[in-house]
This record gives C-alpha cells, sequence and structure tokens, in this order.
C-alpha cells in the first residue's frame, strides 16, 4: 500500500505540531488537567502540549468554547491561571544544560529554574489561541524577542524542544513583530532550522530524539516558508515509522530502554501530525511499513498496560548508561522494576482516540473525570483541529 501523501510532503499539512507532555492530575477539571503528574524533582518540568493553529481552527476552538460547557469550563480556568502571568518578565538562558545530565545535577537544576517559564508560555499560548488577547500576545512577543537575543543555537533536540511553545508563538505572531525584530528572529530559527535539517537528514538513530529533530524541522519550514525542510521533515517520518515501529507493536526505543515511557513519547509526535494531517490522517494512522509496523499497533500495544490489565516493570534491561545513572542518583521514575503507572499513557490516548473511538472510555476513565467530551484543554483543541 503506497503511503498516504501527507508524509511525503509536510509543506502541504494544514498545520505542524507541538511537544512537551503533560500528566495526568486527578483534581478538579482546570486548565492543566491534561498535564501529568510531574515530578517533585527540581531538576524536571513538563510543558504543555501546544499545536499551532491557524485562523480557522482558533475559530472553531472559540466555537467550542462558546457551545459547549465542558470547553467553556476550560476556557475560564484556563484564563484564571493566566492572569497572574502576564506581567512577568522574561529571564532568558544563553546555554540550556538539560540533555544527558542527571536531574539532580546542580547545573540542570539552575537551568530547568528559568526553563520553567516555558510551561507559562505554553499556557498563555492556549489562551491566545481561544481568545487573541492582547495582553497575552504582548506576553509572547516579549518573551520570544528576549530568548531570540539570548539562546544560541546547538540543536540539540531535547534542549531545544524545550523552547517548542515560543516557537509556535513565534509562528502565530510573526507579522505582528516589528521589520527588524521579525529579521533577527527569522535568523535565529534559521540557525537551529540548518542544524536539525542536518540531523533529520544525516542520523541513522530513528529513536524518539530523531522524532524530537523531525518536529522541529517541520515548525521551522512552517514559521520560514521553507519547502524543502517540510519535505525533508517528510521524510524523516516515513523513515521513523519503516525503521522505529516493529509489527508486533513494539519500537526501538521500547528495545533499547525497556520503557513504556519512552515508547510513547516516540509515538505522540507522529500521532500529532496524523491529526494534523486532514482527510489522510486516518490512512496515516493505520499505514504499515514493508515490515509491518505502523501507528496504530504501537498505541494498541500501550493500551493493555494503560487499562490495568496487565503490568509492567519498567527499565530492567535498558542499554542506556543515562538510566542507570538516573537510577544510581535516586530517581524513583527510573527505578529498575518500578510499576509502569497507566495514566502516564493518558497524552499518548488523547491524541490517538481521534483516529480510533474505541479509546475515548479508557482515555476519560485515565481523567478521572466526569466529562462527557472534553476532560482536558488538549480534547478541546484536538477536537478544533480534527473539525472539518
Amino acid at each position: 500500500m503506497p503511503i498516504p501523501s501527507p508524509l511525503r510532503s509536510i509543506g502541504h499539512w494544514t498545520l505542524v505540531i507541538g511537544h512537551s507532555l503533560l500528566l495526568l492530575t486527578l483534581l478538579p477539571a482546570t486548565a492543566r488537567a491534561d498535564a501529568a503528574e510531574a515530578s517533585d524533582n527540581p531538576g524536571d518540568f513538563t510543558i504543555a502540549t501546544t499545536p499551532p493553529l491557524d485562523a480557522a481552527q482558533r475559530a472553531r476552538l472559540r466555537e467550542l468554547i462558546a457551545t459547549d460547557a465542558e470547553a467553556a469550563a476550560l476556557a475560564r480556568s484556563l484564563r484564571a491561571e493566566v492572569e497572574p502571568l502576564l506581567d512577568r518578565q522574561p529571564r532568558p538562558l544563553r546555554v540550556i544544560h538539560y540533555e544527558g545530565i542527571v536531574h539532580t545535577d546542580p547545573r540542570r537544576i539552575a537551568t530547568v529554574e528559568k526553563l520553567r517559564e516555558m510551561s507559562d508560555v505554553a499556557l498563555v499560548l492556549r489562551h491566545w489561541q481561544a481568545t487573541e488577547d492582547a495582553r497575552a500576545a504582548d506576553y509572547l512577543r516579549r518573551f520570544t524577542l528576549a530568548w531570540a537575543g539570548t539562546y544560541r543555537a546547538t540543536g540539540n533536540d531535547v534542549n531545544e524542544n524545550k523552547l517548542y511553545p515560543l516557537l509556535v508563538a513565534y509562528e502565530a505572531l510573526r507579522d505582528s513583530f516589528e521589520p527588524a525584530d521579525r529579521e533577527r528572529i527569522d535568523a535565529w530559527v534559521a540557525a537551529m532550522g540548518e542544524l536539525h535539517a542536518r540531523a533529520v537528514r544525516e542520523s541513522r538513530r530513528f529513536n524518539n530524539r530523531y522524532a524530537k529533530h523531525v518536529r522541529l524541522l517541520a515548525l521551522f519550514g512552517r514559521i520560514l516558508d521553507r519547502e524543502d525542510w517540510s519535505a525533508a521533515a517528510g521524510e524523516g517520518l516515513r523513515r521513523f515509522v519503516v525503521h522505529s515501529l516493529r509489527p508486533d507493536g513494539t519500537s526501538l526505543d521500547l528495545e533499547r530502554r525497556d520503557s513504556l515511557t519512552y515508547h510513547t513519547s516516540a509515538l505522540r509526535p507522529i500521532i500529532e501530525l496524523a491529526l494534523l494531517a486532514g482527510p489522510d490522517g486516518p490512512a496515516l494512522y493505520t499505514w504499515a511499513s514493508p515490515a509491518g509496523g505502523s501507528i496504530k499497533k504501537s498505541v494498541d500495544h500501550v493500551v493493555p498496560f494503560a487499562s490495568g490489565e496487565k503490568t509492567r516493570e519498567e527499565w530492567r534491561n535498558t542499554t542506556v548508561e543515562l538510566d542507570r545513572r538516573r537510577a544510581a542518583a535516586g530517581l524513583e521514575e527510573y527505578r529498575p522494576g518500578r510499576l509502569y503507572e497507566p495514566r502516564s499513557a493518558l497524552p499518548l490516548l488523547e491524541e490517538a482516540s481521534v483516529f480510533d473511538r474505541s479509546l475515548l472510555p479508557l482515555v476519560l476513565k485515565l481523567h478521572g473525570s466526569s466529562a462527557t467530551r472534553f476532560a482536558s484543554w488538549t480534547m478541546v483543541v484536538n477536537s478544533a483541529i480534527a473539525a472539518r
């Protein structure tokens, strides 16, 4: 079966997706209701999912808020969380010390203390997408200018994915910047884009980190209208499905890390791209590589562990030294034998449920929510994206 055309050319897609997952909280519904149980470790943090939305999708988002009580309640909660943030000033970093460094390392802790403002940027961006609020737009321009004027690109996929909500904000507001500022930020984006384009072209390690490079390159291509980068990202995604996803639903990341956490984090970028591929999305979700691997099979592999039908001990046979160092540092999330937490699958299943509606009851169960349609802001946004 031929591969669906959207994977060949992301340049024809409506959107490019955003990264960084948040886990579940069992607190009453809030804008962070799709946020995960974040680590208490000061060297770790999570960022809300922030896919770019075009004007039509933002209009559909506003319509959902106006007509659906659950969406409206989440929007009110989001506004309440964002209001105290809007007068804050950025504290940009020149260098990010994060990837490959154990969470307890003082360098990483110091970096995270400032990088946490990306979590706030994501919330403000969500609010702006829903309202186009002028104060939120001012905040996003202020933070973009500060980080673009300070941070120097390295091409590190893990570190620079932490800037994803800022880049999505720039894509949306680019035309509202002063010409001189826009020229400077474009040059900053281009410098990062060249580095990630090289990684997508040359890397032969088709793991979760490769997926991060592809995600960033797709967004850089969208920002700067670079069809060559969009095409390279499309080819990168094709290579990822072919080389990483196994016919039994497992993956390269699961083999290397012995962890469903990495398996799901590698799947999410391509599921989100399928979500944003319009009418070709369902075909992309079920498309099988010549060996028989597919997105759907790899999602299905997670389902029994998310439902509690099966349990799984994580990290027992990881081949990655960083995982062992994390365990040796006493980080519970990386303790060999730790049982996989079903709620960790929630961000993945939220997005996959757009293509497989049979997953929706499990999604709502994992949320611990009485909602019938929207238990999280991500679900509202996905509905606005998927609506035709």
